[in-house]
């Protein structure tokens, strides 16, 4: 059988700090992957000198682009890639020497499957940053629907979605019209539909991604904005679009993609109310329809009730 191509992309943006490290881990791989597509997303700090320590390695493309964010330059990266999978790293965070050699290894197992998850780790320049995260699967094996998998990670409390814990096929992304958001939690949005859209998934529990945390200068990390808001709106109107689409895919768990629709819901009204953004309340209203939760309500009510409670105490102080 023919060996499977996979392509890295890792996006950069004013990560100097940080970026060779993150190169490097690719760089020093045992077995390396077929194509490495560094887009410098218009940074402005000092991330393109470095970047040009890497530009002689074979395989190695680095592009230049004016910003436009994670999820397009992702976007971007996956369309100009000429592999059969393609995996997307962050330029902050390290894989382990072994991922490639171990993912090949995977493929070539089960039969080039569509999806390929793995465990991660956190870590921080100063360990007082660090804060719990669960990147770890529990799970293991191979699963022959999506449908399955979604309602084992939601159960365990590990479905996190977090990119560069995944590798997909190209194909994935391009058949069925998927791309990441532009908007922050781009991540959150393309999970679940990833899972779904998958006939046969493969997750190994190891540890092969060393996910940064703690970075002051990260959007996740800086005090919340309109764009917070505006972030999980996108999402909520994105799955709920996948779902309208795909009622085949919806109906074999319905009520994992409900309690998702419903976390993003209660994220999105607790994120409007910390930014004083506009709520959409003709969406609450579509998510009281598509949810069908009689505790919904109630949870969303508590976190409006909480957050008049919590600004009236502060400004009694």
């Amino acid at each position: 059988m023919k060996r499977a191509t996979i392509t890295i992309v890792i996006p950069v943006y004013n990560v100097e700090n940080f970026v060779n490290e993150t190169l490097l881990s690719v760089k020093n791989q045992i077995s390396q992957p077929d194509e490495v597509i560094i887009i410098n997303d218009g940074s402005t700090d000092g991330s393109s000198n470095i970047l040009n320590n890497f530009k002689h390695l074979q395989g190695w493309k680095i592009i230049q682009t004016p910003n436009q964010g994670l999820g397009l330059t992702r976007n971007f990266g996956r369309t100009i890639a000429i592999s059969e999978y393609i995996y997307f790293l962050d330029s902050d965070d390290t894989i382990e020497k072994d991922l490639i050699f171990r993912l090949r290894s995977v493929i070539e197992e089960n039969k080039n499957p569509d999806m390929i998850l793995f465990s991660g780790e956190t870590f921080a320049n100063n360990s007082t940053l660090s804060k719990k995260m669960n990147l770890r699967f529990s799970v293991s094996g191979r699963f022959s629907s999506g449908s399955v998998l979604i309602k084992e990670l939601l159960n365990r409390k590990e479905a996190f979605p977090q990119a560069s814990r995944y590798i997909t096929k190209t194909i994935l992304w391009s058949k069925n019209k998927l791309d990441y958001l532009n908007c922050i939690y781009e991540d959150e949005a393309v999970f679940f539909p990833l899972l779904a859209l998958s006939k046969n998934i493969v997750v190994i529990p190891e540890v092969y991604l060393n996910y940064r945390v703690g970075r002051v200068d990260s959007l996740t990390n800086k005090a919340p904005t309109t764009k917070h808001a505006l972030g999980y709106l996108h999402a909520i109107n994105f799955i709920i679009k996948f779902m309208s689409n795909n009622p085949e895919l919806v109906k074999a768990n319905p009520s994992a993609w409900r309690y998702r629709l419903g976390r993003n819901g209660l994220n999105y009204i607790s994120m409007c109310l910390k930014t004083k953004t506009s709520i959409n309340w003709v969406l609450v209203l579509i998510l009281f329809y598509r949810i069908k939760s009689t505790s919904f309500p109630f949870k969303l009510f508590w976190r409006v009730l909480r957050h008049f409670f919590s600004s009236n105490n502060l400004k009694t102080k």
